[in-house]
């Protein structure tokens, strides 16, 4: 008798997501069969378009700001705000000062959002590393048993 060890590690899972319940995913054709919930919850974030998001928003509330309070006026205008051109260099509050705070806050916030998603995608992808490995060592658990 010869055991041979299988060539591919079958994951079964089973899902509660409200009234349907999905069960012993193991063929492909039965994973092509799973809820949008379940396949958008291991979906990985797309590094360029959070980026790009991330630095609009962030761009557009700088602006925003600073010419709320240039169209405010009054004296001193924005001690606050204009700490930002400490960090920000070429940042005051003036009108011209907007358009580099917008500038400024785009880079920022591309920056901030390409790193939330590579760090995002990083966990789920070792996250998935380590339910593969248990679901392998529990497969060739007993192993050495059939010998």
């Amino acid at each position: 008798m010869e055991i041979l060890p299988k060539t591919r590690v079958e994951l079964r899972l089973r899902v509660h997501l409200g009234p349907h319940v999905v069960e012993d995913l193991t063929t492909p054709a039965q994973h092509a069969t799973l809820p949008a919930p379940v396949l958008l919850a291991f979906a990985p974030l797309h590094r360029m378009a959070l980026g790009v998001a991330a630095g609009v928003v962030y761009g557009g509330i700088m602006f925003l700001l600073t010419e709320i309070l240039v169209l405010k006026g009054g004296y001193p205008l924005g001690p606050n705000l204009a700490l930002f051109g400490e960090f920000f260099y070429g940042y005051t509050v003036s009108f011209t000062g907007g358009f580099v705070g917008l500038a400024w806050g785009f880079g920022i916030g591309f920056m901030l959002g390409w790193g939330f998603a590579v760090v995002h995608n990083l966990v789920i992808w070792v996250w998935l590393v380590i339910i593969r490995s248990q679901a392998e060592m529990e497969q060739y658990g007993d192993f050495l048993d059939h010998m």
